[in-house]
């Protein structure tokens, strides 16, 4: 089963990699390499609601915030070493890969190490994923611009040949995990919270109204 899995994978790999390319996506692909192309737009976004948004609107900013606390480090930290994938640039030959500013296509046999982390999840796959969760829960008209936003970065990884499609999947997967746990906190238990503090604060204020009046 898992070989059968695997063989999906190349398949899929070679797939994204090799049979949709297209000047378009060879200029596009190759600008999500960098972790500004995803940091830079969520930073935008979260000033812009942190300067002219309401409360409701600020408090969905500071969840972003701790989303990404969460999801980066166990991505990179926890499970990438966990898993311990190899990247097919490091062991499929034929690939089309971007290098130091161009484009290559891997010997075969691969004869160099070229990246050096490991590949499963996708960080990129779980931080934009997350983020298209929640602030497509935040502002669900809004949802098909953060979905395509996470789309096109997850297929730019297999596009430049760095992660395998299982590796985005994957991160997605794991990005609605850390949504959803963060999710529960905040319509679940900060409400319940919320009302057993000033429920509390309520009963104390009214005690020494009680006394005054006997």
């Amino acid at each position: 089963m898992i070989e059968f899995l695997h063989g999906i994978d190349i398949y899929l790999m070679y797939f994204f990699n090799g049979t949709i390319r297209n000047p378009v996506f060879n200029w596009l692909m190759p600008l999500f390499d960098n972790d500004r192309a995803w940091v830079l737009p969520l930073a935008a976004v979260w000033l812009l609601v942190m300067i002219f948004g309401d409360r409701r609107a600020r408090w969905f900013a500071v969840g972003a915030l701790v989303l990404v606390g969460i999801t980066d480090p166990l991505s990179s930290r926890v499970v990438k070493p966990l898993i311990a994938r190899i990247r097919p640039c490091n062991i499929l030959g034929g690939l089309n890969m971007w290098k130091n500013g161009a484009w290559i296509v891997l010997p075969d046999p691969i004869v160099e190490f070229y990246r050096g982390s490991w590949s499963f999840t996708s960080s990129h796959a779980v931080n934009t994923g997350a983020q298209a969760f929640w602030w497509g829960w935040a502002y669900p008209h809004t949802r098909y611009i953060w979905w395509g936003f996470a789309g096109i970065i997850g297929l730019s990884r297999v596009y430049i040949g760095v992660h395998w499609p299982s590796d985005i999947l994957g991160g997605w997967l794991l990005g609605g995990v850390c949504f959803l746990v963060l999710w529960v906190v905040a319509v679940k238990a900060l409400p319940r919270i919320r009302g057993r503090v000033e429920g509390r604060l309520k009963s104390e204020k009214q005690i020494p109204e009680k006394i005054e009046g006997k």
